[in-house]
């Protein structure tokens, strides 16, 4: 009995071994710029709204729960993937009836799969692995005196980002240190003030959520000249290009082989 439960241990560690060896070569050979110079590509021709949709009082992270929040994204998706079907339909019968782009269709569908599932499971990734903080595989760590991200990949140092965190005792960003809880949304835009848009992909895009409504996203360009100040309602705002190549490693390496820090001060 207990040689074949020694046995069923050393089965179980070597298959979780292979499928961590597995999602670790996906970073091990990773040439850092390359990847990054490969994500971001410019969209030439395409017109970003300029407003500042989260200078108003919208989702506050620490107060607002996520189920609902994305109970309504779930909610939007579906009306989107409806009016495709329409337009689809139509298309035979209208003449230069602009539609949905086949990325457009790409999108919603991933993020469509992506909410059903995170709300089908209802539970946090946390402890799935060994790894914390600085051990992980893809390591993010913000510091709010010099609202700062620094990017380490297997323990170092590749990049830093301007962020944007909690401005003002209400919207504080808290400290915390933990495995980012999921999901991952390229397109977000925010439900109570809808406004805003970045090349399509809401107001909030390439959305990483780490707890609750706590969220690592880029933001419109009307509010690129706050990043390296407080401004956010508790969320960490990033360039949108940043937060394209952050939201790209995470799904690259996976939220298991992923941990965020937020801290007041680094020493």
């Amino acid at each position: 009995m207990n040689r074949g439960y020694l046995v069923l241990l050393l089965i179980l560690h070597l298959f979780v071994s292979c499928k961590t060896g597995e999602k670790n070569s996906n970073l091990r050979g990773l040439n850092y710029q390359q990847f990054k110079d490969s994500v971001i590509q410019s969209d030439n021709g395409v017109i970003s709204d300029t407003e500042n949709i989260f200078d108003a009082p919208c989702f506050i992270p620490g107060t607002d729960s996520l189920e609902p929040l994305l109970v309504n994204i779930d909610t939007m998706l579906r009306r989107e993937e409806e009016l495709i079907k329409r337009l689809d339909s139509m298309k035979s019968n209208i003449s230069k009836e602009p539609g949905f782009t086949e990325k457009e269709k790409e999108i919603i569908s991933e993020n469509r799969k992506i909410v059903d599932s995170f709300l089908l499971a209802k539970k946090d990734t946390a402890d799935k692995t060994g790894c914390r903080e600085i051990d992980c595989p893809l390591f993010a760590l913000i510091d709010k005196s010099k609202q700062v991200l620094y990017l380490y990949i297997f323990g170092e140092l590749k990049d830093s980002f301007l962020v944007s965190t909690g401005k003002g005792k209400k919207y504080e960003t808290p400290e915390m240190s933990l495995r980012p809880h999921g999901p991952l949304l390229v397109k977000y835009t925010s439900k109570k003030f809808p406004g805003g848009n970045y090349l399509g992909l809401g107001n909030m895009p390439y959305a990483v959520f780490v707890k609750g409504g706590y969220a690592i996203h880029g933001t419109t360009p009307g509010n690129f000249a706050k990043l390296g100040k407080e401004a956010s309602h508790g969320c960490i705002r990033l360039h949108p290009d940043n937060a394209k190549v952050f939201h790209a490693l995470v799904k690259t390496v996976g939220l298991a082989q992923t941990w965020v820090a937020i801290k007041d001060s680094l020493p």
